[in-house]
């Protein structure tokens, strides 16, 4: 089946729960999604949620590489095997080298996604078979806590006490030592001792800040911290990990296998954190875990704040199929008030279910969140053999 139409879309939800991290204020989702048309009808959905200080990208960046550079490739390619998908983005990437594109990671994400959506609906079945065996039935979610003042942290709690079921959590934290030993003491206090806890800087701290925090943290049996150093410091992650002796998870870092080897051979981290649009899709996410596990080094698989339930679906079907997994945060309901109610914290995958669609079983919701929440930014069509934009 050959690819006749590309729309892109640029989705900007508000968050009901604006997101505070050391990195940015987000107010709203912030993703693209990307919507193939194949000429036997057949719609494909992808997202990319792009972030300048992960990979370089933000919603200007996505569309421009998807119309100048992939747009030729992805209409001159037939999809009807897996083959076909992986072959397409093989050329997509090739064709960023030949031109010294560095900053399309996220670009990519959104085809992979939408690819598979597309082949997985045409061959009736769902996108785990592309990527491997289901390895799990179920998987709890790991919930992030915001950069939020301690009084909002706890009415957070009391708003929503199935929260006290949550059995992985990940504190973000700043730079001043007796503010982050509230914060987290806080947590941990209404989570009590079972609870994994973490804590993450998104690459903030210098190495003595590090070295302080983590030395004061401890009291409160942190399981693991997240890019304490900037993503470029590969020695300093390595000497922190030896001298602290606490698990180090790399986010920034990673967003390649290429960066997965150098840091796995440097030992410079303990656990690589996978996200589907920072590291390139599926595919690519599949292998960078493939090659950590041969590695003996386990994954987490991260998102974006307010990525929307295309990267949702294609999380979860990494995560049911991807054994050296320790922590899933496939999705957050927190930044969007009106799922708290819902307050999902495991992903199932349940063989008795009836699929009513295949794919990532998105096809209604992103037409929904399209219609409701999106704005167009492109069309792109194909007839007799002329690209023409809209």
């Amino acid at each position: 089946m050959r690819i006749v139409k590309i729309n892109l879309y640029k989705y900007d939800e508000p968050l009901k729960l604006k997101f505070h991290s050391t990195q940015t204020f987000r107010t709203s989702a912030e993703s693209i999604i990307v919507r193939l048309g194949f000429e036997n009808g057949i719609l494909g959905y992808g997202e990319s949620a792009p972030r300048t200080y992960v990979t370089g990208e933000d919603c200007s960046t996505v569309p421009l590489v998807i119309r100048n550079c992939f747009s030729s490739i992805v209409f001159s390619h037939e999809i009807n095997i897996i083959d076909d998908v992986e072959n397409v983005l093989e050329r997509l990437e090739s064709e960023c080298h030949n031109r010294n594109i560095s900053r399309y990671n996220s670009a990519l994400g959104a085809i992979d996604t939408a690819l598979l959506d597309a082949l997985a609906r045409f061959q009736k079945q769902p996108v785990t078979n592309f990527l491997g065996s289901i390895v799990r039935k179920r998987l709890p979610y790991s919930i992030s806590i915001p950069l939020l003042p301690l009084k909002k942290i706890q009415e957070l709690f009391f708003q929503l006490p199935k929260l006290a079921r949550v059995k992985y959590v990940k504190v973000l934290v700043g730079e001043v030592e007796t503010e982050n030993m509230e914060r987290v003491g806080l947590v941990r206090s209404f989570f009590g001792d079972d609870v994994d806890i973490r804590v993450e800087n998104n690459g903030k701290w210098t190495f003595q800040q590090a070295i302080g925090n983590l030395d004061r943290l401890q009291k409160f049996n942190i399981t693991a911290v997240e890019q304490p150093l900037a993503k470029d410091d590969i020695e300093g992650l390595r000497r922190l990990k030896e001298a602290t002796g606490i698990p180090i998870i790399v986010d920034e870092s990673i967003c390649s296998l290429s960066d997965a080897k150098r840091l796995i051979e440097r030992e410079a981290c303990d656990i690589l954190n996978i996200k589907i649009s920072k590291c390139g899709g599926l595919i690519r996410s599949r292998q960078i875990a493939q090659f950590a596990e041969s590695q003996n080094i386990p994954c987490q698989l991260g998102a974006h704040v307010g990525e929307t339930e295309i990267l949702r679906e294609a999380g979860r079907s990494f995560a049911l199929t991807t054994p050296n997994l320790v922590y899933f945060e496939g999705y957050s309901f927190l930044p969007f008030e009106d799922e708290w109610r819902s307050e999902q914290f495991e992903i199932k995958n349940d063989n008795e279910v009836e699929l009513v669609d295949f794919g990532f079983g998105t096809a209604s919701i992103a037409e929904q969140l399209i219609e409701k929440h999106c704005s167009s930014m492109l069309e792109l069509t194909i007839k007799n053999g002329i690209k023409i934009f809209k």
